[in-house]
């Protein structure tokens, strides 16, 4: 059976988890191709919102002063995400600002502003939105947390076709060394000889 992943975003008022608050959270889980469920809550963050982060993301100080408090919200994402492996662009800052307020998640995770570095090299930016836009995956919108969630679940399986594209042995070295070296993308690596496998094995079941 395919792996479970949780695609990860957090809309915040800045990127110091010690400093600034969470105003949004998005997850889509899937497996494949298929999305399994989804997550998607604002929060308030008990202080003023600042104006260019309203500006942003459209999100307005009405909307999280209604929005539950994040204590009540943690609860319920740690149900949602379970051991399963988190995807995220720049996916440690969202697990930063978690565990800042107490929420370690357990699963491992993968990072895809670090699979793009290596699978689309001749990007100009890495932003999520440059990414989507260079590999022509359409989303809804950017700056919302369950859009930008499934941007970078879209964007975590085309890097996933990008790779099962590298020869076989190739994909098994990468997958050893991040073995020996517990890098996170070992999970990434292995996903990929599957998908290789499984394209490998479809022609053959055609022509039976």
């Amino acid at each position: 059976m395919k792996r479970v992943y949780v695609a990860l975003d957090l809309e915040t008022t800045g990127l110091d988890p010690e400093k600034d608050a969470i105003i949004e959270v998005g997850a889509v889980k899937f497996r494949g191709e298929r999305v399994l469920e989804t997550f998607a809550t604002l929060v308030n963050p008990k202080r003023p919102l600042p104006y260019r982060v309203e500006r942003l993301t459209g999100i307005t100080q009405r909307e999280l002063d209604s929005a539950p408090p994040l204590r009540a919200v943690l609860p319920r994402l740690e149900r949602f995400v379970g051991n399963a492996i988190i995807v995220g662009h720049s996916v440690e800052v969202d697990i930063a600002f978690l565990e800042r307020h107490g929420l370690a998640l357990p699963g491992p995770s993968v990072d895809t502003f670090e699979l793009a570095s290596i699978f689309v090299p001749y990007a100009a930016r890495y932003s999520l939105a440059k990414l989507v836009e260079a590999l022509d995956i359409e989303i809804p919108t950017h700056h919302r947390a369950l859009d930008d969630a499934i941007a970078a679940m879209r964007l975590y399986l085309a890097l996933v076709d990008r790779a099962a594209e590298l020869p076989r042995e190739t994909l098994e070295e990468l997958a050893a060394v991040a073995e020996r070296t517990g890098w996170s993308l070992g999970i990434f690596f292995r996903d990929a000889l599957r998908r290789k496998a499984r394209t490998a094995l479809a022609p053959s079941l055609g022509q039976m």
